[in-house]
């Protein structure tokens, strides 16, 4: 049997002319790294912080007078 003969056998009728179907996979694909790329580096700011809590509330004199 040929070689050729033998590797067309497994594939799926229209497989070999479905250009659409590889640029859909391939920008599901780059999507999916951008997406991780960017919650990567948006963790790696929010650990690498220099002020890992927030300030303590001001203990100022409110802007206007209690009504009470």
């Amino acid at each position: 049997m040929d070689r050729a003969a033998s590797a067309q056998r497994g594939r799926h009728r229209g497989a070999h002319r479905d250009p659409l179907g590889v640029t859909f996979t391939a920008l599901w694909g780059l999507g999916n790294l951008a997406a991780l790329v960017l919650l990567g580096s948006v963790a790696q700011h929010q650990l690498s912080a220099e002020q890992q809590f927030a300030a303590p509330p001001a203990r100022a004199v409110p802007d206007r007078e209690l009504t009470a």
